[in-house]
């Protein structure tokens, strides 16, 4: 934990989640400080038990967004985060937001095939696949990649999947299967099912 204490002030508060509310650095845009509500908190527990199971693969990783440790703060004990935004300086959009409102199909699918690519190829264990916790991040005006921020890991006591990766690659694409599916139904106007298919078979 840093010793220097963050003064936070109410302008700089972003938003409250089911379990967390967080804050953007009072000096440095690209981080953000998060605060829980109670403490322990499962999910965040499920996170960072993900994250030191990683180890060194964690630095690879472009899904996952930057942990940098606890940061006292007037607000109390924080945990402090790479912050999505983009290059330009502005805030990430959501995959949700890609989905509700498109710049095209074709660019819409673009994105949720590039965003297969790298889930599977990182093998990345999520809880859940909630479209509004994946940051699409502009890293330059024609380059793009997604951050998941939230619903990391499995709440299995012993996750032996963490240290297979066969078991890892499998879930990947069985959650990947199941957001096809959830977003083809809640979106359905949008994700029709022949572009459904297109992102489970590609």
């Amino acid at each position: 934990m840093t010793t220097e204490k963050l003064i936070l002030t109410d302008d700089l508060k972003l938003g409250d989640g089911n379990h967390k509310f967080v804050y953007a650095h009072p000096t440095d845009k690209k981080l953000c400080v998060k605060f829980l509500f109670t403490e322990p908190d499962t999910d965040f527990d499920r996170e960072m038990k993900y994250r030191r199971a990683l180890g060194k693969k964690v630095d690879k990783m472009t899904l996952l967004t930057k942990y940098f440790g606890e940061v006292e703060t007037n607000k109390g004990k924080g945990y402090l985060f790479e912050r999505v935004i983009d290059f330009d300086g502005s805030v990430s959009k959501t995959v949700l937001d890609h989905i509700q409102k498109p710049k095209s199909i074709d660019d819409l699918i673009d994105l949720l095939l590039n965003f297969k690519k790298v889930f599977i190829a990182e093998k990345f264990v999520a809880a859940g696949m909630d479209p509004d916790n994946f940051m699409v991040q502009r890293i330059s005006a024609n380059e793009r990649r997604i951050r998941i921020i939230d619903n990391i890991g499995t709440s299995a006591k012993f996750p032996i999947l963490y240290y297979s990766d066969f078991l890892m690659a499998k879930r990947a694409r069985k959650y990947w299967r199941r957001f096809v599916k959830e977003i083809q139904i809640e979106y359905s106007e949008v994700i029709t099912k022949d572009i459904a298919k297109i992102l489970l078979e590609n």
